[in-house]
């Protein structure tokens, strides 16, 4: 029986990182009939910032006779070490691996990770064919099997190209979580994997070079996989799917059965905005959910640079349909795609930050090898990280200084609007300043700075650590300096009233704390339509000193109790 022994490094502990991918390889290969009885297969999975040594003594522990490696872009530099350290301890040890860094450079990881043989794109089939060859003694031959290659195969002149990734019939596939593999008890949630491939070609992402359309597992198991995540009591399910909604009929009849099996969880979709209609958003709204979108860009001919199209007008109406259900959703922009400028990218972040996200994710491109525009980046002037993450540091369009500034604009955003949960109140308190999104955060970047906080701190970089009350006040004091600045003091109270009840109730629903608060008017005025306008809301509204208590609800949101209501408050 041939000992083998699966390793994966997670990024995070989380639902979103636990490891899929190499789940999957494992389930194929326990219920392969080929290989029933003839191997002995088990996932090893390192801790974030767990000791490699550890996970060195792990697997020497068990005594493998053939190691492979789950292989991203976040493990490349961890996993390569260990696998030179089996290597040197270990040298007739079987080593191989496979994953999206092996699919994009499958001669780079062979040659780093001193591998036997790489496999290239969804691994299932030539995983299994591998092991079978070496349980039959043909090594020699693993190099011919769809999928595969070995350095002496390349030496021959059997290139990537000639080697071209194999795709899967998602119908065949063994499930690891019917299986046994997974435990979505031990990851607080499950990542959800319901259809394979993408019909769109993002210049930027893996996908780009691969099979064009959809291959959907079949319901039978996923209405298996949805009973198993109920039973083990899962609170939350990220669904992989790149694009949810992109088979709009699929879509409709999954969201009826996460709404009748499924509805105690929460539910995490990407979607295509474009994509929406009122039937999906109504079955949408039948669920605990958040949906996330990819922006990336609100500049058509920049993102037809990259394969992808906006319809700004469009956009903006299918996201009115989820504010109008009050649907969570948050969007994506990257910064640095190839023709867009500093003020581009600041265009985009006003128009993002115009339609009301619960959070904005930024972030920096990423030239990823394998991808479309790895091959054309000399050609497009992208200077960036050769090793992983690949990040741009510069582009003809976005130069070096230009790109800090981004990231400074980025970090500001992140900071006040995501991390301070200032969605409900963003817009309302930027309409007295009579200022873009994007100029008053500057303005926060440059005050942050004048304050000397670290760029590196919990609080301006780390959205789970940072204390919520420390940006809370952060918040405050940055408003009330640009609210003083242009003579808006009268505005203030009804201001800090909005901000600090909100932050009361985000703090109750997200931490399970509860906020002892005093304000300056009626709670309900203040936080009603009337208040939308400060200016004509302070002129005709009477100042009263309120005392209240929001506390989280036992359905997990929030509540707020009276406690007293005193004389007229001061201005």
């Amino acid at each position: 029986m041939l000992r083998l022994r699966i390793v994966a490094q997670d990024v995070e502990v989380s639902p979103q990182a636990l490891p899929l991918g190499a789940a999957s390889i494992v389930a194929a290969l326990r219920t392969a009939p080929a290989l029933q009885g003839r191997v002995d297969v088990e996932l090893l999975a390192g801790a974030p910032d767990g000791d490699p040594a550890e996970l060195l003594r792990r697997i020497a522990a068990q005594s493998p006779e053939a190691v492979g490696f789950s292989v991203y872009c976040w493990n490349r530099e961890r996993l390569g070490a260990l696998a030179r350290r089996l290597r040197s301890s270990l040298p007739r040890l079987i080593l191989f691996a496979g994953g999206p860094e092996t699919s994009a450079d499958p001669l780079g990881v062979m040659k780093e990770f001193g591998l036997d043989f790489a496999i290239s794109g969804e691994g299932e089939s030539a995983a299994v064919a591998a092991v079978t060859a070496l349980l039959e003694g043909r090594a020699r031959d693993i190099g011919s099997i769809p999928g595969a290659l070995t350095p002496a195969g390349e030496s021959e002149g059997r290139s990537l190209e000639r080697c071209p990734p194999v795709v899967e019939d998602p119908e065949q596939l063994a499930s690891p979580w019917l299986v046994g593999i997974l435990d979505p008890a031990e990851y607080d949630g499950a990542l959800w994997e319901l259809t394979r491939g993408c019909p769109y070609r993002c210049a930027y992402c893996y996908e780009s070079k691969g099979t064009a359309g959809l291959r959907h597992l079949n319901l039978e198991r996923l209405r298996a996989e949805l009973d198993r995540f109920v039973r083990r009591g899962v609170g939350q399910v990220f669904v992989l799917d790149p694009t949810f909604n992109a088979d709009r009929e699929r879509a409709r009849s999954i969201l009826g059965l996460l709404a009748e099996r499924g509805s105690g969880i929460h539910w995490h979709f990407e979607v295509r905005a474009e994509l929406l209609d009122r039937v999906l958003v109504e079955g949408f709204s039948r669920l605990s959910c958040s949906l996330q979108i990819g922006l990336q860009s609100a500049d058509p001919e920049v993102l037809a640079s990259v394969g992808r199209s906006l319809d700004r007008e469009l956009f903006r109406r299918k996201l009115g349909l989820l504010n109008a259900a009050g649907l969570t959703f948050g969007l994506d922009l990257i910064y640095g795609l190839p023709g867009e400028s500093l003020a581009g990218f600041a265009a985009g972040l006003d128009f993002a930050l115009g339609l009301q996200p619960n959070h904005l994710d930024i972030f920096p491109l990423a030239v990823l090898p394998g991808t479309e525009l790895a091959d054309r980046a000399a050609r497009l002037g992208l200077v960036h990280d050769a090793r992983p993450p690949y990040l741009l540091s510069s582009s003809p369009a976005l130069p070096a200084a230009d790109f800090a500034r981004a990231r400074r604009l980025a970090e500001a955003c992140t900071l006040f609007y995501t991390q301070g949960r200032a969605v409900s109140w963003f817009l309302q308190a930027l309409r007295p300043l009579r200022m873009k999104a994007s100029a008053f955060l500057w303005g926060f970047a440059d005050w942050l700075e004048s304050r000397d906080v670290p760029s590196g701190s919990a609080v301006r970089r780390n959205e789970k650590t940072a204390d919520a009350s420390e940006i809370e006040s952060m918040q405050l004091a940055y408003l009330d300096e640009r609210y003083r600045s242009l003579g808006h003091e009268r505005l203030l109270p009804a201001l800090r009233d909005i901000v600090r009840f909100n932050a009361a109730w985000g703090r109750a629903v997200a931490d399970g704390s509860a906020t002892e608060l005093e304000l300056s008017y009626d709670p309900d005025e203040v936080l009603g339509p009337q208040a939308l306008d400060l200016r004509t809301f302070v002129r005709a509204a009477r100042p009263r000193s309120h005392s209240i208590a929001v506390l989280p609800s036992d359905e997990g949101g929030a509540r707020m109790i009276r406690r007293s209501r005193s004389g007229r408050a001061g201005r």
